[in-house]
């Protein structure tokens, strides 16, 4: 199909970032073999030829002034499905950022009227709902349920400068949750890690990052931010 053809439009165009620098080895990779032909650019059938997988193939693609490129329609019962698909499709090729994961999340909530609309004290009926949800939600992104249940704090009960620095990538989940569940917290109780000590933590997560999986790492993580929320430190 001629690239002129692919219509980008949100939530799939603004979901997942173009990596800089992914797009120039693909774009090169292009100028020198072409396209790939056997990674073709997915959109939604019937639906006005919506890009939902391969917004940086597409880029690429037009960078290099290629115009005819493979695609593969595919059917979706409605947004919600063609959006639960982009994830699938990213979280297969790479683990996600925390950014990325707290996006995913408020897409996914705008089209969960249901579960943004419950009463904020929910009935055990509904607290068993919001299990199963982040149960879905954790499967769908491949972290942790406790992940998700961090995000689901941060967003609904961080400051926004806690947010908006998530959002851009500048603080982890974890280290913005365990600053929303301590700011209300005497001072006198904050006792800081010294540099040396926050040293030798940066080293032990270090590790641990390299040796565990991303599921064990989230569950240490967890342990060590209990730990040092009674001194009202981060992780």
């Amino acid at each position: 199909m001629n690239i002129e053809f692919l219509k980008t439009a949100p939530p799939f165009r603004d979901l997942f970032p173009i990596n800089e620098k992914v797009l120039d080895r693909v774009y090169w990779d292009m100028q020198k073999n072409g396209y790939d032909r056997s990674q073709p650019i997915v959109v939604w059938e019937g639906h006005d030829t919506t890009v939902i997988d391969g917004h940086t193939r597409l880029r690429a693609a037009r960078k290099a002034k290629i115009f005819d490129v493979p695609v593969m329609p595919k059917a979706f019962s409605d947004e919600n499905e063609a959006l639960q698909y982009a994830i699938r499709c990213q979280r297969n090729r790479r683990n996600l950022k925390d950014f990325e994961i707290m996006k995913c999340m408020e897409e996914l909530d705008k089209r969960m009227p249901l579960i943004n609309n419950l009463l904020p004290k929910p009935s055990r009926a509904q607290d068993c709902a919001l299990g199963k949800s982040a149960q879905k939600t954790a499967s769908l992104l491949g972290v942790s349920t406790r992940k998700i249940e961090q995000t689901r704090t941060v967003m609904d009960r961080a400051p926004e400068d806690v947010k908006t620095a998530v959002q851009s990538g500048k603080m982890s989940i974890n280290a913005a949750y365990n600053r929303t569940v301590n700011r209300n917290k005497p001072k006198s109780e904050i006792v800081p890690l010294t540099k040396e000590e926050q040293d030798a933590l940066a080293e032990i997560l270090k590790f641990a990052e390299n040796r565990l999986s991303e599921r064990l790492f989230d569950e240490f993580s967890l342990v060590l931010t209990k730990i040092l929320t009674r001194h009202g430190n981060e992780v």
